[in-house]
């Protein structure tokens, strides 16, 4: 697909989107809902022909999940923003929320996607429920806008946030169908051995957890009385081959034997533990305040 027909779809979005946002007509709206489907479409295909497909795809269930997830925000944030009730707008908020929760989720982010929820989807969506149940229409007109100029009356943020959205979009596009060095697809071998490496050194940092690790392989050769580990001459507990695919460290006996151990990738800290660790190890006082606001908010 030309990359100027990318661009057309994302901008024909757009416009679509803030015609929406007014009352229309019932046969002006569906014209303008088969335009957006035609866009959504169009840039659907394009990221479908461009954008890099993992392997597995045809037999991992996630990514097919992620992707349907993916298209269920998409829609719910379209309907949240032209629905004409604030209250079902407000649910369809809800409904972004879990979906982007959810994809969080399969990203190994369960961080990100408990605080979404908690934040977005509980505290400042009751907090946007209550202001309308709660607020009263002015019985005067001019209060409600009848009487002023449509300057007044035409909200300017939607189109800032069109052209922001644009712009966002037009950029990822830009890096869809610019296939250069620039812009690499796959992670090289050396980025991947680096962040290896990164997540190796992490756990130098949580020793009960590598302690955990090892002695769990030690068990499976036969080896129980591990009493510690044994650090190595740099000081380090774990050395990390070049590629980082592997670790290697000592265990030390109750009577004092050695049983040196490879550790393979899965023992590396999955991503929520290695964020826990960083909050907790980096950033206690920060964590301290975001767990007041939680309260406050809850």
């Amino acid at each position: 697909m030309n990359a100027n027909l990318f661009y057309a779809a994302a901008a024909l979005g757009a416009v679509v989107l803030y015609l929406m946002m007014e009352p229309r007509p019932a046969a002006f709206r569906a014209a303008l809902t088969v335009c957006g489907l035609a866009a959504v479409a169009l840039i659907i295909s394009a990221v479908a022909r461009n954008a890099p497909v993992p392997e597995a795809a045809g037999t991992d269930p996630s990514f097919w999940v992620h992707v349907m997830v993916a298209l269920v925000a998409v829609a719910g944030a379209a309907r949240m923003v032209t629905h004409p009730r604030p209250v079902y707008a407000a649910l369809y908020f809800v409904l972004v929320i879990l979906a982007v929760s959810v994809n969080f989720l399969l990203l190994q982010a369960e961080f990100m996607a408990f605080a979404l929820l908690i934040v977005y989807a509980g505290a400042i969506l009751i907090t946007y429920l209550f202001v309308l149940m709660l607020a009263q229409q002015s019985g005067d007109q001019s209060m409600r806008g009848e009487e002023s100029a449509w300057y007044d009356r035409t909200p300017r943020e939607p189109i800032a946030a069109l052209i922001l959205a644009f712009i966002m979009l037009s950029a990822t596009g830009d890096a869809l169908f610019r296939r250069d060095n620039s812009v690499p697809w796959l992670a090289s071998p050396a980025v991947v051995a680096r962040a290896n490496i990164r997540a190796w050194e992490r756990m130098e940092d949580m020793p009960e957890l590598l302690l955990r690790e090892s002695s769990a392989i030690a068990e499976t050769a036969g080896i129980t009385d591990i009493a510690k580990l044994e650090r190595g001459a740099d000081g380090r507990l774990i050395s990390v081959d070049p590629s980082g695919t592997t670790a290697s460290l000592t265990l030390l006996s109750a009577n004092g034997d050695r049983h040196p151990i490879t550790l393979d990738g899965t023992a590396a800290p999955a991503n929520s533990t290695a964020l826990g660790h960083a909050l907790v190890a980096q950033f206690p006082v920060s964590l301290e305040l975001a767990g007041v606001i939680l309260l406050m908010a809850l």
